[in-house]
Protein backbone atom coordinates (compact mmCIF):
# COMPACT_ATOMS: atom_id res chain seq x y z
CA UNK A 1 0.00 0.00 0.00
CA UNK A 2 2.62 2.18 1.02
CA UNK A 3 3.99 2.05 -2.94
CA UNK A 4 0.87 3.15 -4.14
CA UNK A 5 0.33 6.15 -1.67
CA UNK A 6 4.32 7.08 -2.77
CA UNK A 7 3.54 6.88 -6.19
CA UNK A 8 -0.18 9.00 -5.97
CA UNK A 9 1.52 11.67 -4.19
CA UNK A 10 4.55 11.33 -6.83
CA UNK A 11 2.56 12.13 -9.27
CA UNK A 12 0.40 15.20 -7.72
CA UNK A 13 3.12 16.67 -7.15
CA UNK A 14 4.04 16.56 -10.99
CA UNK A 15 0.66 17.50 -11.84
CA UNK A 16 0.78 20.57 -9.47
CA UNK A 17 4.18 21.24 -11.18
CA UNK A 18 2.73 20.89 -14.75
CA UNK A 19 -0.70 22.98 -13.90
CA UNK A 20 1.98 26.27 -12.25
CA UNK A 21 4.11 25.54 -15.78
CA UNK A 22 0.73 25.91 -17.93
CA UNK A 23 -0.57 29.03 -16.00
CA UNK A 24 2.83 30.75 -16.19
CA UNK A 25 2.72 29.59 -20.32
CA UNK A 26 -0.76 31.29 -20.30
CA UNK A 27 0.00 34.57 -18.53
CA UNK A 28 3.26 35.02 -20.92
CA UNK A 29 1.32 34.58 -23.84
CA UNK A 30 -1.35 36.81 -22.78
CA UNK A 31 1.57 39.44 -22.26
CA UNK A 32 2.82 38.92 -25.77
CA UNK A 33 -0.81 38.98 -26.90
CA UNK A 34 -1.49 42.53 -25.10
CA UNK A 35 2.10 43.78 -27.01
CA UNK A 36 1.58 42.10 -29.94
CA UNK A 37 -2.16 44.16 -30.33
CA UNK A 38 -0.71 47.57 -29.33
CA UNK A 39 2.21 47.10 -32.45
CA UNK A 40 -0.43 46.03 -34.44
CA UNK A 41 -2.79 49.19 -33.72
CA UNK A 42 -0.33 51.43 -33.73
CA UNK A 43 1.17 50.14 -37.36
CA UNK A 44 -2.70 50.12 -38.57
CA UNK A 45 -3.21 54.01 -37.34
CA UNK A 46 0.12 54.95 -38.90
CA UNK A 47 -1.47 53.43 -42.09
CA UNK A 48 -4.54 54.63 -41.83
CA UNK A 49 -3.35 58.20 -40.98
CA UNK A 50 -0.76 57.90 -44.05
CA UNK A 51 -3.65 56.81 -46.78
CA UNK A 52 -5.85 59.46 -44.90
CA UNK A 53 -3.08 62.37 -45.62
CA UNK A 54 -2.03 60.64 -48.74
CA UNK A 55 -5.45 59.87 -50.44
CA UNK A 56 -5.66 62.68 -52.77
CA UNK A 57 -3.83 62.43 -56.11
CA UNK A 58 -2.35 66.35 -56.33
CA UNK A 59 0.45 67.01 -54.41
CA UNK A 60 0.63 67.93 -50.76
CA UNK A 61 2.37 70.84 -48.73
CA UNK A 62 5.53 70.37 -47.80
CA UNK A 63 3.89 70.65 -43.60
CA UNK A 64 1.52 68.13 -44.61
CA UNK A 65 4.29 65.86 -45.60
CA UNK A 66 6.49 65.99 -43.18
CA UNK A 67 4.10 65.46 -40.20
CA UNK A 68 2.63 62.31 -41.71
CA UNK A 69 6.47 61.21 -42.28
CA UNK A 70 6.65 62.23 -38.54
CA UNK A 71 4.06 60.18 -37.28
CA UNK A 72 5.08 57.14 -39.23
CA UNK A 73 8.41 57.43 -38.10
CA UNK A 74 6.65 57.41 -34.32
CA UNK A 75 4.63 54.58 -34.75
CA UNK A 76 7.00 52.65 -36.86
CA UNK A 77 9.64 53.35 -34.08
CA UNK A 78 7.13 52.50 -30.89
CA UNK A 79 6.44 49.51 -32.43
CA UNK A 80 9.64 48.41 -33.33
CA UNK A 81 10.38 49.32 -29.72
CA UNK A 82 7.69 46.81 -28.54
CA UNK A 83 8.57 43.87 -30.38
CA UNK A 84 12.06 44.57 -29.27
CA UNK A 85 11.65 44.50 -25.88
CA UNK A 86 9.33 41.00 -26.60
CA UNK A 87 12.34 39.58 -28.21
CA UNK A 88 14.38 40.46 -25.23
CA UNK A 89 11.96 38.89 -22.42
CA UNK A 90 11.31 35.46 -24.73
CA UNK A 91 15.21 35.12 -25.17
CA UNK A 92 15.35 35.44 -21.34
CA UNK A 93 12.44 32.66 -20.70
CA UNK A 94 14.32 30.19 -22.99
CA UNK A 95 17.74 31.02 -21.31
CA UNK A 96 15.85 31.06 -17.48
CA UNK A 97 14.22 27.58 -19.09
CA UNK A 98 16.96 25.55 -20.13
CA UNK A 99 18.55 26.93 -16.62
CA UNK A 100 15.96 25.15 -14.88
CA UNK A 101 15.79 21.74 -16.92
CA UNK A 102 20.00 21.58 -16.70
CA UNK A 103 19.71 22.00 -12.65
CA UNK A 104 16.80 19.41 -12.79
CA UNK A 105 19.05 16.68 -14.71
CA UNK A 106 21.83 16.96 -12.65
Amino acid sequence: MSQNKEKREELESQVAEIQEQLTETVTEYKKVGNQMLIAGGIVAGSYLLYSMFSGSKKKGSFVGDAIKSYALALALSYAKDLLLDYLASLEEETEAAVAESTEKTQ
